[in-house]
């Protein structure tokens, strides 16, 4: 090939990629829809997996379950008990719900985009979780997983509501907790908003690797590196997730969030850059009611390589978690 084919097909290229791509988001704003919630996309370790069976990603003492949401959603669900529940478990329904309220804590752990409950670093916090004496229980959204239905920003919210509601129901007096991360901060934060608005609130709010908004986040995210200096840019990235109804402005909804809060962030995570958490931690500051539970943020350092889901192996994430915990009051 020539100089002159090379330049073209370089040429062809960069068209394609600073011209073509945010075009097709402006014309085509469904696929800004695809890209933040990559429902579709599944981990490698996971597809061939059976997700109604736990014990073949190496949970203990979890059971999995179904619960119906509304026509469109019925979501699957895992719980995972405490470590020292023992080896005496029973398959009935009655025997799990039951446990809920042995007083132990409850997560309610929502997880970020893309593959289901069973992607593998959310497998090892879970086991984590359980090692600290916790219940789990972690749900596909609509849409994820083996969960039915399509996923949008108040689905996946009032799919939260659902199990939420349910644990509550059973749970007596042990305190809950919301754990979300990555987009599960957006989507924990407006469900705890809205909670708390009710006067149905939890105990408290665990946001690990949060965001301001959306949009902020998709002018700062890595991808949008390549996009960001066009001119055109707000004209089409941001703009397509407005018109398909994508916000997830957790810097306005954390007004509202009375409760405690824990916010969670390693330096050297380039999915969700470090310094939306520290502007959301800011704005928390600046926008909640004095009387307000107490909030708390904790940055783990670039040199430890956690990057954005890896905080599982923080040594000292369990003594962050459970001193938070601890200082909840019921």
């Amino acid at each position: 090939m020539d100089m002159w084919g090379v330049f073209l097909w370089t040429g062809g290229g960069l068209c394609v990629v600073y011209v073509m791509l945010p075009f097709l988001l402006r014309l085509y704003p469904w696929l800004a829809h695809r890209i933040v919630f990559l429902h579709f996309v599944e981990h490698p370790k996971v597809i061939f997996k059976d997700l109604k069976k736990p014990e073949s990603f190496g949970l203990k003492n979890t059971r999995n379950f179904y619960l119906d949401v509304d026509d469109e959603s019925t979501v699957g669900v895992w719980h995972t008990l405490p470590s020292d529940c023992g080896e005496q478990i029973d398959d009935n329904d009655e025997f799990w719900e039951k446990k809920l309220q042995d007083g132990h804590p409850i997560i309610l752990y929502l997880h970020g985009n893309s593959s289901s409950r069973a992607q593998p670093h959310r497998v090892e916090l879970l086991k984590l979780l359980s090692k600290l004496n916790y219940h789990v229980l972690a749900l596909d959204y609509r849409g994820f997983g083996d969960s039915t239905g399509f996923p949008s920003e108040d689905g996946c919210v009032a799919d939260s509501y659902f199990l939420y509601k349910w644990i509550r129901k059973r749970s007596a007096e042990s305190p809950v907790v919301i754990w979300g991360h990555s987009l599960g901060t957006g989507i924990g934060t407006k469900l705890t908003k809205q909670l708390c608005e009710t006067g149905e609130s939890p105990d408290g709010l665990i946001l690990q690797a949060p965001f301001t908004n959306l949009k902020h986040l998709s002018k700062l995210h890595p991808f949008a590196a390549l996009f960001r200096f066009l001119p055109w840019f707000d004209w089409t990235v941001p703009s397509a997730l407005d018109r398909i109804g994508l916000h997830f402005k957790s810097d306005e909804h954390i007004a509202s969030v009375t409760v405690p809060i824990l916010l969670l962030h390693a330096e050297d995570d380039f999915t969700i850059p470090h310094e939306l958490c520290e502007l959301l931690h800011v704005e928390a500051k600046r926008v909640r009611e004095i009387t307000s539970g107490h909030i708390h943020f904790v940055s783990f350092d670039k040199k430890h390589k956690y990057g954005h889901n890896g905080l599982y192996r923080c040594p000292e994430l369990p003594q962050h978690v459970t001193n938070f915990v601890a200082s909840l009051k019921r």
